[in-house]
């Protein structure tokens, strides 16, 4: 019985079970290769699916955020129309979410074209602020370790 049914759970059962009945069978060196490969490709799959969800929701709001204020204070009604498009849903379906995720990433980047086509030295480097936290959450994500602040998203 698995008593913890996640899809990390169940991946990680897969990886164990390739390592322990399926390695040890393979005598060519290319295939063993292949399946540490792909092994790792299921690990990586597995870390992602423990934060994927916490990390888009953590970020939507960031995103959100920063386009709301370049649109009030530039009075931009396309960064103002992809804020209001890109309002955050309550599901917690991966595929809602990621939904939300691509909205707040399409005001987000509005925003942001916005700032760099207007030299606004102070909404740059904000936006970059925001683009550093979401390569550290990438980073995070694809390693197996949690980032600071954030919850398994």
């Amino acid at each position: 019985m698995i008593t913890r049914p996640s899809t990390s759970r169940v991946l990680e059962d897969v990886v164990e079970e390739l390592t322990r009945d399926i390695m040890p069978s393979l005598t060519d060196p290319a295939q063993q290769i292949r399946l540490h490969m792909l092994m790792i490709v299921l690990n990586d799959c597995a870390n992602a699916s423990e934060r994927e969800i916490s990390v888009m929701r953590g970020e939507i709001p960031q995103y959100l955020g920063f386009a709301s204020d370049v649109a009030a204070a530039t009075g931009d009604p396309g960064v103002a129309a992809a804020v209001e498009a890109g309002q955050m849903g309550d599901s917690l379906v991966l595929s809602d979410v990621i939904d939300d995720y691509q909205r707040a990433s399409r005001a987000f980047s509005t925003a942001m074209d916005l700032v760099m086509d207007t030299v606004n030295r102070d909404f740059i480097e904000r936006g970059e602020d925001i683009l550093r936290m979401r390569m550290d959450n990438e980073r995070a994500i694809l390693s197996g370790v949690a980032a600071v602040g954030r919850s398994a998203s």
